[in-house]
């Protein structure tokens, strides 16, 4: 980063006001700059007043003006980062969508020779009956306590998205198969323990998971077909499980 770029980030960092000042300041300078060469040589004996007066009108000028232009600026750069987190995040429970989730992935592994990692697909079990018995509301709430579990379960590099339904991504860049197991075994544990903070007395909150180790030349979106197959696999088995190709099928 130069030091021009340095600057303007700390200046953005300020407070509006803080900004306007130093527009204003610099404004004043530059004008009694200009205002001292010009009168020192065509009326040097109206100089000091002349100074005044420059002074005194740039204030009353550059600063309600450069508020202004600033508060907007700001509020443009808000709305522009509102829009962008709307537009990567999904509304309901704070992690990534779909189509970010794809982004990231998808990058980590283009750029990627050997192996980018490990997907996991992870799906609530029997989230129907959550909605149908206690309404969608809970069924809400649910969900976004089994999101809040699975962020809490993964490394903070990992990365965790709602791709849609009930049903959650985790794309984990580096992992290696015994990492990803451990971090299934950590999200079944806490997603069990869901159940005590909603009001779902008498259905368990335990989500099946599909594994997939990303191999050389493999596209993320066959990954992610692998990791579709070991969740299915995983329904299949009884659910409130983990399931992956080699070594062997594993229950958590």
């Amino acid at each position: 980063m130069s030091w021009f770029q340095a600057v303007f980030d700390g200046f953005y960092k300020l407070r509006i006001w803080q900004q306007a000042c130093f527009v204003t300041l610099f404004s004043v300078v530059a004008a009694e700059a200009l205002t001292f060469v010009f009168y020192s040589i065509f009326f040097s004996e109206r100089l000091l007043l002349d100074l005044m007066l420059t002074a005194l009108i740039t204030v009353v000028i550059a600063y309600p003006i450069s508020y202004v232009f600033l508060r907007k600026t700001a509020m443009v750069a808000e709305l522009a980062a509102e829009l962008d987190l709307a537009a990567t995040t999904d509304f309901l429970t704070g992690l990534r969508n779909r189509r970010d989730f794809m982004r990231i992935a998808g990058e980590t592994i283009n750029s990627t020779a050997s192996s980018a990692g490990v997907v996991l697909i992870i799906d609530v079990d029997h989230f129907k009956r959550i909605n149908d018995r206690f309404g969608h509301a809970e069924g809400d709430r649910v969900l976004v306590l089994i999101a809040e579990a699975i962020r809490q379960s993964v490394r903070t590099n990992d990365v965790c998205a709602r791709i849609g339904g009930e049903e959650f991504a985790v794309f984990m860049p580096g992992a290696d198969l015994p990492l990803a197991r451990t971090i299934c075994e950590r999200i079944a544990i806490t997603c069990r323990l869901v159940g005590c903070g909603a009001s779902v007395e008498g259905i368990s909150t335990t989500v099946s998971i599909g594994v997939a180790v990303h191999g050389p030349l493999q596209s993320l979106d066959e990954v992610i077909r692998e990791a579709d197959t070991m969740l299915y696999k995983a329904k299949q088995g009884g659910r409130d499980r983990f399931m992956h190709h080699a070594p062997r099928d594993i229950v958590a």
